[in-house]
């Protein structure tokens, strides 16, 4: 066979950019090294990652950043064990992966053993698909994994590829591009029926989950929020899809105990709720019944989640920009007192999360207020896990859809250094900053050498407290006394410098104030060590 015929795994990489794939991520095995060879062949980029869960979050935030699907290449047996957190997590993160996995020659299959385990099996309970390459139809099976994957909600499909099928010569196939659907609305009458309850409720209430991020819902959402005068809550990952900062908006809902408190009022007083694209993926169990069969609901969405967490109401699937079009009426509306009750609701929000005043140390709330206070549009944050990133949810202000990204359906440790990896890859033009606590920059310090690598102009600020906060937080409420959760952190910044990068430590506001706004402007890769005093999050969540 010549260099220039057509192999098995030149069909899949085509097929993948038909669907509008521009990278690859992972580490390589010598069983996915023509994968990653047909896919650079099609200036389909590979970005060599520092660990699989980390490839996996890279790939994450470029899908959340571009809606184009991304592979992820992870080596046969311990790259793809290493893996499945990431799986799992694209999975409840609604993430559209092409897992392209390599697996042993099928001349050794069911007899060699090294290294070999059932990688189907393994990955099924964390993808949408799975199943072994049939390299005679591989372009038509790769339409049909990326089909699945794009499907919503969104999620990762699994090819299982043996290292010699991938080898092989293919015969000359049309290669698929995706599936062309039509915008599905409302039928006439029922678009006039949901109308009228919307605008008939005297105080309405709009929940915004993460299905509104994509497909061109925001501005459609945003016109109708403005044209019923409604006020409005975001799940954490939806913040900004209609600004934080609009009069309209109530806040972000989710996972602190002490604001959803407040925030479930809102929710009882109202006597209507549309939920557009409203995930509960993203919440914690407090939303489970959070409002009895008998409150009036309007869920619009894509398609169908498949959940009783709460009760749906009436369900109206399809494109989602359209749907929300004809429940938009012609003539704005007017909803007396609405706007005077979300300022009472942000007011007393505001006295919650409001910065302390640590002695020696910098107030949490203080430092994401800062950032809060400096971005612009054109900026992308990720947060990690931990106390940090549902503070941050509250505290910080997103001004456009997207800007936020985080890991709130699994919930997986150590995603924001990788996740702003991903998202300065696919948006080399932003300014991204992470937002890390020191237990979850642990477990990232390999991510660190990788932006350096890369030369790419990254802020990172680790909130150090030498503790898995949010954990100890936990133990306290339950009147436990600390336990496995104390630890030193090591010196950040001097790592940052270590690997090539910029680095400092800094323990007063001011301090940081200075160090960030020095590290944003000189576009480079920059790792501030913050100091942070956590006893605040005790009142805060």
């Amino acid at each position: 066979m010549s260099a220039h015929e057509t192999k098995v795994a030149d069909q899949i990489a085509a097929t993948l950019q038909a669907y509008g794939g521009q990278f690859a991520v992972g580490i390589p095995g010598n069983d996915v090294l023509e994968t990653i060879r047909a896919c650079t062949d099609r200036d389909i980029r590979f970005v060599l990652a520092k660990s699989e869960p980390s490839a996996a979050f890279i790939a994450d935030a470029i899908w959340q950043v571009t809606e184009r699907p991304v592979a992820l290449i992870p080596a046969l047996g311990p790259g793809l064990a290493n893996a499945i957190s990431g799986l799992a997590g694209a999975l409840m993160e609604r993430t559209a992966l092409l897992v392209l996995t390599g697996e042993v020659a099928t001349g050794q299959a069911d007899i060699y053993t090294h290294q070999v385990f059932d990688h189907v099996a393994l990955a099924k309970p964390v993808v949408k698909y799975a199943a072994d390459l049939n390299g005679a139809r591989a372009a038509q099976q790769t339409a049909k994994a990326l089909d699945v994957a794009l499907a919503y909600p969104a999620g990762p499909a699994m090819l299982n590829i043996p290292a010699d099928v991938n080898r092989q010569a293919a015969k000359p196939v049309a290669i698929p591009t995706p599936p062309k659907r039509p915008r599905v609305g409302l039928a006439a009458g029922e678009a006039e029926r949901l109308l009228a309850m919307i605008e008939q409720a005297a105080r309405p209430l709009v929940l915004i989950g993460r299905g509104a991020l994509i497909g061109g819902v925001p501005a459609a959402l945003q016109h109708f929020v403005e044209a019923h005068k409604v006020p409005f809550f975001a799940s954490y990952k939806a913040k900004g899809t209609v600004s934080d900062k609009h009069p309209l908006s109530l806040g972000a809902i989710g996972l602190s105990p002490v604001v959803d408190a407040v925030n479930l009022r809102q929710v009882e007083a109202a006597d209507l709720l549309v939920l557009v694209g409203f995930d509960p993926i993203e919440l914690r169990d407090a939303w489970l019944d959070a409002w009895p069969a008998s409150q009036a609901v309007i869920s619009l969405d894509w398609g169908p989640l498949d959940h009783r967490v709460f009760p749906a109401g009436e369900e109206a699937f399809g494109d989602l920009p359209t749907l929300l079009a004809q429940l938009t009426p012609a003539l704005p509306q007017t909803k007396p007192g609405l706007i005077e009750a979300v300022a009472i609701h942000r007011a007393e929000l505001a006295e919650i999360i409001r910065p302390r005043n640590p002695a020696g140390a910098i107030s949490p709330a203080g430092l994401f207020k800062a950032v809060s206070d400096r971005i612009t549009p054109d900026w992308l944050l990720t947060v990690d896990v931990g106390a940090h990133r549902i503070l941050a949810s509250h505290v910080v202000d997103c001004i456009v859809p997207g800007q936020m990204l985080q890991s709130n359906g699994l919930c997986c440790m150590g995603y924001a250094v990788p996740a702003a990896i991903g998202a300065q890859l696919a948006r080399p033009d932003k300014t991204v900053v992470a937002l890390v606590g020191d237990g979850c920059m642990l477990m990232s310090l390999g991510d660190l050498a990788l932006a350096a690598e890369l030369d790419l102009p990254l802020v990172v600020v680790v909130l150090n407290d030498d503790a898995l906060s949010l954990i100890k937080l936990k133990q306290s409420k339950m009147q436990m006394a600390p336990q496995a959760v104390d630890f030193r952190s090591p010196r950040f910044a001097d790592i940052a410098r270590g690997m090539g990068g910029e680095g400092v430590r800094v323990d007063s506001l001011a301090a940081f104030e200075a160090a960030f706004e020095r590290a944003v402007a000189s576009r480079r890769f920059t790792v501030i060590d913050a100091v942070v005093d956590p006893a605040e999050y005790l009142e805060q969540m």
